[in-house]
């Protein structure tokens, strides 16, 4: 099982894994860390929708004489409202896509030994990828400090290191991974969009999300 596959089943249900996601979580730092972060957000989850029930409210609604007409639509409608709350939280609760927090975990705990040990790529290269996968890598992007290939997400990702006017980016451009829409997400201080490209997709962290609306807009660019 790779990281990939552990964190989509984690955030399927993060409570209940079989032995083989658990193993998984257990040898592997950074999916453990992933695997805490999502129990925290399903007991958050469960305690906005953990409303508690008022004393004796049964048995004022099972005595309907005890209450008039204009007192019990007023408690339906509050009961409604509460209800509707809590299925807004758990249809608009963020979590982190797997493979943008992937993306995220690569910068923090892969990118300097990647650096060190990746032959670098002819920029020539980095340039008819770009082409190919239909992304404009334009010199607003601010100055290119490292470009260069290495593992990512199962397949081969294009590196590039920018230091941008918002801080230091990273962009992983995976031709072989195509995305039907933009994914995002959020960990160790840093932010993440994964965001599809004509052919593959390409993978943007930052230290902010202005930074990278900022690099996600210049991509585009024709």
């Amino acid at each position: 099982m790779n990281c990939l596959e552990f964190r989509r089943i984690a955030l399927a249900d993060p409570r209940r894994l079989e032995a083989e996601a658990a193993g998984h979580a257990e040898r592997c730092a950074g999916c453990k860390d992933f695997l805490v972060r999502s129990l925290e957000a399903e007991a958050r989850l469960a305690s906005a929708l953990r409303v508690p029930v008022p004393r004796g409210l049964r048995a004022r609604l099972l005595d309907r004489s005890a209450f008039p007409r204009r007192p019990l639509r007023r408690l339906a409608l509050a009961a409604g409202l509460v209800i509707a709350v809590a299925i807004t939280l758990v249809i608009g609760w963020p979590r982190n896509d797997p493979l943008a927090l992937a993306g995220i975990d690569f910068v923090m705990f892969e990118e300097a030994q990647a650096i060190a040990d990746a032959k670098p790529t002819d920029a020539a290269v980095l340039a008819r990828v770009a082409h190919h996968m239909g992304v404009s890598l334009p010199e607003q992007l601010g100055e290119v400090r490292y470009v260069g290939t290495c593992p990512f997400a199962g397949t081969t990702a294009y590196h590039v290191l920018v230091k941008s006017p918002l801080g230091k980016v990273t962009l992983l451009l995976v031709p072989e991974r195509p995305l039907a829409s933009r994914a995002v997400a959020s960990a160790h201080g840093l932010e993440a969009a994964i965001v599809p490209a004509v052919a593959g997709s390409v993978a943007i962290i930052g230290g902010s999300g202005r930074s990278i609306s900022r690099v996600e807009t210049l991509l585009k660019s024709s």
